[in-house]
C-alpha cells in the first residue's frame, strides 16, 4: 500500500521526481565520502611498506659493501708497515716497498698515510752532486702536473750527504701535491714521467712500476680509513 502511494506521488508531477534524484545523488556522495578515508589509509599503508623496504634493502647493501672493504682493508694492510707516534696518538702507514731500507740509494717518489687516511708524498733524491730541488712535475700521457714549491729553508726540505753521496727529501704536506698522488694511482699502464726541479738545474726519471703500485695502495688505503673511519 506504502509503494503504491509513493509511485502514484512520483506519477503526480515532475517535482517529486527531481526531489528523488536529488535525495539519490546526496546518498552517493555521501558514501563516497566515507569510503575515501579508507582508500587514503590503504594508500598511505602501501606507501610505508614500500618505503620500508626500500630503507632495508639499502641498509643490507651499505652492510655488504663496509664488510667488502674491511676485507679489502685487511689485504691492504699487509703491504704496510704501522707505526704509532706515543706522543700525538695517530700512527703512520709506510709501503714496504718504500721503507728507508729499501729506497736509500734510490730516486722515487714515498707515500706516507697516517692512522685517520691523511696521505702525504716525499719527492726522494739520490745522486752524487746536489740539486737542492725545492719542487717537482710529474707527466702522465698528455697531463702535466705541478707540486706546489717547498723551499730549501723549510722543514719540509731536508739535506743529508755521506761517503761522496747525496740525499734530498721533500715533503708535499696539505693540498701541496695538488693531485699528483690520485693521478698516479689513477695512471694505470701509463708511465709516469717525473722531474726534479731545482734552482738551476733538473733531472727526470722515470717511476718504476713498483712505486706506482705502492702509491696506488696508499691511496686506497687512504680513501677506504676516511671513509668508513675502520
Amino acid at each position: 500500500m506504502v509503494t503504491c502511494d509513493i509511485i502514484e506521488w512520483i506519477r503526480n508531477g515532475e517535482t517529486h521526481k527531481k526531489i528523488l534524484i536529488a535525495l539519490f545523488v546526496m546518498i552517493s556522495i555521501v558514501g563516497c565520502q566515507d569510503n575515501k578515508p579508507k582508500e587514503s589509509t590503504q594508500q598511505k599503508d602501501i606507501v610505508d611498506l614500500v618505503q620500508k623496504q626500500k630503507s632495508d634493502s639499502i641498509a643490507k647493501a651499505n652492510e655488504a659493501l663496509r664488510e667488502e672493504n674491511k676485507k679489502r682493508l685487511g689485504v691492504l694492510k699487509k703491504n704496510f708497515k704501522f707505526k704509532q707516534d706515543e706522543f700525538n696518538n695517530v700512527g703512520w702507514y709506510t709501503h714496504k716497498y718504500q721503507t728507508v731500507e729499501n729506497i736509500w740509494n734510490r730516486k722515487c717518489l714515498k707515500t706516507r698515510v697516517s692512522s685517520t687516511g691523511y696521505i702525504y708524498f716525499e719527492s726522494h733524491y739520490y745522486a752524487d752532486d746536489w740539486l737542492f730541488h725545492t719542487r717537482i712535475e710529474v707527466k702522465i700521457g698528455d697531463k702535466i702536473f705541478k707540486s706546489e714549491d717547498v723551499p730549501t729553508y723549510s722543514d719540509d726540505n731536508r739535506t743529508e750527504n755521506s761517503g761522496g753521496s747525496i740525499w734530498e727529501n721533500v715533503s708535499y704536506t696539505g693540498d701541496n701535491d695538488n693531485g699528483i698522488i690520485k693521478a698516479i694511482a689513477e695512471s694505470g699502464d701509463t708511465p709516469v714521467k717525473v722531474r726534479f726541479i731545482g734552482k738551476y738545474y733538473y733531472d727526470d726519471f722515470t717511476l718504476s712500476s713498483k712505486d706506482k703500485q705502492a702509491i696506488k695502495d696508499s691511496y686506497e688505503l687512504s680513501q677506504l680509513i676516511k671513509l668508513w673511519d675502520l
